[in-house]
C-alpha cells in the first residue's frame, strides 16, 4: 500500500492538515473524508469523518477550518 492511499476506500488519497481552531494534525482522505490522527499506524480504521471531527469540536464542517500542511511547493 502507497503511504498516500487510503486504507478504507483504496481510491483517495491522505493528505495532512492542521485544525485552525485548535492546531491538532490530522491526515484527511480526499474521497472518503475519513480522518486519522497524525500519528496513526496505518493501515487502520478512521476515528471519525472529518465532518463529524469539526462539529465535535465545536467547529462548522467547512474545510476553511483546516490548514494543509502537505502542499506541494507551485511550480
Amino acid at each position: 500500500m502507497n503511504p498516500d492511499e487510503c486504507p478504507v476506500c483504496d481510491t483517495g488519497v491522505l493528505a495532512t492538515w492542521q485544525v485552525a481552531a485548535t492546531n491538532e494534525t490530522i491526515r484527511v482522505c480526499d474521497e472518503c473524508d475519513g480522518v486519522w490522527e497524525a500519528t496513526d499506524e496505518l493501515p487502520g480504521p478512521p476515528l471519525t469523518t472529518i465532518e463529524q471531527f469539526l462539529l465535535l469540536r465545536g467547529r462548522p464542517p467547512l474545510w476553511s477550518e483546516l490548514h494543509r500542511l502537505d502542499e506541494a511547493p507551485a511550480s
